[in-house]
């Protein structure tokens, strides 16, 4: 198969998944703020010991990722101005622990707060205990290729991506103030991830390892034969090959900022991937490195073409 190709995963939503679809869980009362005001991203942590990312739209958040548990979460919510019960969601890119913690089913029973999980990982979910009774209240909100909303005034678009067995998910959030992509854990960038990604006005995507850290690491050899495999993860090159393209595929310069996922501690290095990203002194200005113990900065979204109606 050519990196250019998406690769097809078996996808079956039972009729009582594709319900939930459709069906908005019944939620514990919660501030639902402004969500026509600016739109901005916060990464709380990246890195194979935990991912998660808040975006914020007016007063309304959502979380993408759940990879810290949820008393480590609202830790790094708080340092950021936010708190659990400011979320009106969370997205999942998939259920590799690092991006779900399974001791999140009974904080997500006790506020309310729905998840959002493709029908390709809603057998994954199941298998978490609490799962089920996260699917019985409503709460576990099964999606397929159609757009959806996961908070007020955002529109979710999905682009299915290679990663181990079940693949992961990249999302596309549109709203009136601009839009954000995000994509991580993908063993390699297809045109599908290119186009789908192309004008956003902010870049999430992993630049997980460098190619010569990685051979000479003491890891197992499997391990860095499926990192660095299709269905593996993206090395710094490709991560700046496939900016580079989406930059290419969109208006001038679009996007304005880039913030770079999921660097591996022990194959990678910030002066790896800077010295990767400085060869576009362009894009080498846009970058945001992340950080596997501390959050980034919010970032917001400038769009000049976009008048705020607040």
């Amino acid at each position: 198969m050519s990196d250019k190709q998406t690769h097809q995963m078996p996808l079956f939503i039972s009729p009582r998944q594709s319900s939930l679809i459709s069906a908005r869980p019944k939620r514990m009362p919660r501030p639902t703020g402004n969500s026509c005001g600016t739109l901005g991203v916060c990464v709380l942590g990246s890195g194979s010991g935990g991912n998660a990312s808040v975006i914020r739209l007016g007063e309304t958040a959502l979380l993408v990722d759940a990879g810290f548990g949820p008393r480590a979460t609202d830790k790094r919510l708080g340092e950021a101005g936010l708190s659990l019960n400011s979320l009106q969601g969370i997205c999942l890119t998939h259920l590799d622990q690092d991006h779900f913690r399974t001791t999140w089913p009974n904080t997500l029973l006790k506020l309310g707060l729905p998840i959002f999980v493709h029908g390709g990982h809603f057998a994954d979910l199941m298998r978490i205990p609490g799962g089920a009774e996260l699917r019985d209240a409503g709460l576990a909100q099964s999606f397929d290729s159609t757009p959806f909303e996961p908070m007020p005034g955002v529109n979710a678009s999905t682009v299915r991506l290679r990663h181990d067995k079940q693949g992961t998910i990249g999302y596309r959030f549109d709203t009136h103030a601009g839009s954000i992509g995000y994509a991580t854990d993908l063993g390699h960038a297809p045109q599908a991830l290119i186009e789908h990604m192309a004008g956003v006005d902010l870049l999430c995507i992993e630049s997980n390892y460098d190619e010569q850290m990685t051979a000479t690491s003491p890891r197992p050899s499997w391990v860095n034969s499926r990192n660095m495999s299709d269905s593996g993860h993206l090395s710094n090159e490709q991560s700046f090959q496939a900016v580079r393209m989406i930059a290419d595929a969109s208006p001038t310069d679009l996007p304005r900022d880039v913030v770079l996922l999921h660097r591996s501690g022990q194959c990678n290095h910030p002066m790896k991937v800077r010295g990767v990203f400085e060869r576009d002194p362009e894009l080498a200005n846009r970058i945001t490195l992340t950080d596997q113990h501390r959050r980034t900065r919010w970032l917001q979204v400038h769009n000049p073409s976009i008048v705020d109606a607040t």
